[in-house]
């Protein structure tokens, strides 16, 4: 008998949500679809794109004196897919079980490196033709993952993630054969945070990242650097994104520019700029339009991207 596997996962988490009532549970998602007009290196179409939708279970359940367990398991879904392909239809993302308390939090499992989320509100293009995971490497999610997060300290705060190899015959048999870390504050109005990835990517591929923003107003302002170094080369990146809301209306800008796609670390792109809109129908609801260019890494052609879409988390 085959097994569809969106319809297995969501039994898992309904039932898992059925079955853990005394503990503090979450079942979300996302959907996000646009309609856009792709036009990549002068060969257009128009297409239902779907923007990296989702799917899951979080929670936490008191141990007393302080100390929490908490875990999460949450899947993407392409919505346009035909279903046809399980591994095109339905992806694990970030699923982890762990602890909190007044240490800190420990994680175990997949998960998002320290590195990549440094960007914090950086991208405001995330999940669209700007993200800028085609310009940037660093945007990885990883398993093996061991991650601890310290407590914050008046906004400060640091993260260490550990991944063992799991490769003996490679030389990659301990604890730590790859390593992500960053350091980040926040508070009301600024946020800062400097990343490291040390093998994550490759043996001795190293990325440094370094993101900082600030808010005034109803206007946000961000500005990024990262550096990748290979033991072919190394090269930079830099970006800028501005967002500003005024009642259901925000308006954002982006433009990223790097040469890492030089030291091959698989980026596809080197200069990208976003223009975008939004428009909140309800806490939960919203419409959006944008419009992206990007240049084709190594290359004299473009891409360029015109999209409405929706979007709506639960």
């Amino acid at each position: 008998m085959t097994i569809n596997p969106l319809r297995a996962c969501t039994f898992a988490a309904l039932g898992l949500a059925s079955t853990t009532a005394m503990a503090d549970v979450d079942v979300y998602g996302r959907i996000s679809l646009a309609l856009q007009n792709a036009d990549e290196a002068g060969v257009s179409q128009v297409e239902l794109r779907n923007n990296n939708s989702r799917f899951g279970v979080k929670g936490s359940e008191d141990l007393g004196e302080g100390l929490k367990a908490i875990y999460q398991f949450e899947w993407q879904v392409d919505v346009t897919d035909n279903g046809n392909s399980s591994d095109n239809h339905i992806k694990a993302r970030n699923q982890f079980v762990g602890l909190q308390g007044g240490f800190g939090t420990l994680k175990v499992g997949r998960h998002d490196t320290a590195l990549k989320l440094t960007q914090g509100d950086f991208d405001l293009f995330n999940d669209l033709e700007g993200d800028i995971g085609i310009v940037l490497n660093g945007e990885n999610r990883v398993s093996n993952f061991i991650g601890y997060t310290t407590p914050s300290f008046g906004g400060l705060s640091a993260t260490v993630n550990l991944i063992p190899g799991e490769d003996a015959a490679a030389g990659e048999d301990g604890v730590a054969d790859a390593t992500s870390f960053s350091i980040d504050y926040a508070n009301d109005n600024w946020y800062a945070s400097i990343g490291r990835d040390s093998d994550i990517e490759g043996a001795d591929i190293d990325t440094t990242r370094v993101v900082g923003g600030y808010k005034l107003g109803d206007a946000r302002f961000n500005l990024l650097y990262q550096r990748t170094e290979t033991p072919i080369d190394e090269a930079d990146g830099y970006g800028a994104s501005f967002a500003y809301a005024v009642d259901r209306h925000v308006f954002k800008a982006q433009y990223l520019t790097s040469d890492i796609h030089e030291v091959g670390v698989g980026v596809s792109h080197e200069n990208v700029a976003s223009l975008g809109y939004e428009y909140k129908l309800a806490k939960s609801t919203k419409l959006f339009g944008y419009y992206t260019t990007a240049d084709i890494a190594a290359s004299n052609e473009s891409s360029d991207y015109l999209g409405i879409g929706m979007e709506h988390r639960f």
